[in-house]
């Protein structure tokens, strides 16, 4: 069960109306523009929160996305793409990254 801290993060973020998919041309457009709200709503939170964790964009019909994710540890930035994950725990510096 969420916590109240998260309920209320959550309650924030602009929910979806639009039922499309990418293969419903007339309705894909609102839907897009809805996830791209709800996207940056988040990203404007975690960062007002210290809280920015990942990046990510997508191709210009919203189709296919990539991005990055990574977390802190001993004050290094790790990325969590699984290249450079193991390079923190080994003591790598900042400089990796």
């Amino acid at each position: 069960m969420a916590d109240e801290a998260t309920r209320r993060a959550v309650s924030q973020i602009p929910l979806m109306k639009t039922h499309a998919g990418p293969r419903d041309r007339a309705l894909w457009p609102q839907r897009l523009k809805e996830e791209y709200q709800a996207l940056i709503r988040f990203v404007e939170q975690n960062k007002a929160a210290d809280n920015d964790w990942f990046r990510l964009e997508s191709n210009a019909d919203g189709t296919r996305w990539t991005g990055t994710c990574w977390f802190v540890h001993e004050l290094l930035k790790c990325p969590a793409d699984g290249s450079g994950l193991t390079c923190c725990w080994s003591g790598c510096s900042t400089d990796s990254y």
